[in-house]
């Protein structure tokens, strides 16, 4: 009686499939209007060509060009030792204060703690700490522009707290 009363749900499967096979079919999107191509004019024909070389005197021109209108010289200092660290592999661990100000305890990658102080340079792009608070320690650095000159940008070292 259990197997036969099992095997009678099977009728309510067939009519279930049949009601959803003679429901009317879902539309079809129609296809994206396609627009027809405009050809554009080139309008560069009276520049250089960018696929050959460039003369050698319109180089020399526009090396000067671009030395003349640098307003930031980099400072001549002699390199320090956090200098040859990256600020991604340099955090910030602590700071130590006395009478005469605030030092940052700069932990590097490889282990070692330094002390530093305001007008030392960290950080390969000449960063000059400019201010040493509780939280961060602001730099001073020049970055290059990409047309020859150098431009200053501020950076912070955040201090890491450990969990």
């Amino acid at each position: 009686m259990i197997l036969l009363s099992a095997c009678s749900g099977g009728d309510d499967l067939q009519a279930y499939v049949a009601q959803v096979k003679a429901r009317p079919p879902a539309p079809i999107e129609p296809l994206p209007v396609i627009r027809p191509f405009e050809p554009m004019q080139y309008a560069a024909s009276e520049l250089r060509n960018p696929f050959s070389q460039p003369h050698p005197e319109s180089l020399q021109r526009d090396a000067q060009s671009k030395k003349s209108t640098c307003d930031v010289s980099l400072p001549a200092h002699e390199k320090e030792f956090l200098e040859q660290f990256s600020l991604d592999n340099l955090s910030m661990s602590g700071t130590m204060g006395s009478g005469k100000g605030l030092w940052a305890l700069i932990h590097t990658q490889v282990g070692e703690v330094h002390r530093v102080a305001v007008g030392q340079y960290m950080g390969l792009n000449q960063g000059r700490i400019e201010k040493i608070t509780p939280d961060e320690v602001e730099l001073l650095e020049y970055v290059p522009d990409g047309k020859g000159c150098w431009v200053t940008r501020k950076t912070q070292l955040k201090l890491m707290v450990a969990n």
